[in-house]
């Protein structure tokens, strides 16, 4: 199971926070659900780059 998300699904991510956030009426617990949101977005981000540099990294090895 491949457990890097598309760019696609962490943008729409990021849009769905936004847009949940500033849904009316504004109440406590949507922005500690959009606040959570947007943690799952950085985390989402941070494997991304860290699987490009993996990618990166392993292909100079691959061409020896």
């Amino acid at each position: 199971m491949n457990k890097v998300p598309h760019p696609l699904q962490v943008a729409a991510f990021f849009a769905l926070a936004i847009v949940f956030a500033t849904w009316q009426p504004f109440v406590w617990w949507r922005a500690a659900a959009a606040f959570l949101m947007l943690g799952f977005d950085c985390y989402g981000v941070y494997v991304l780059r860290r699987s490009k540099h993996k990618q990166h990294s392993q292909e100079p090895s691959e061409l020896e």
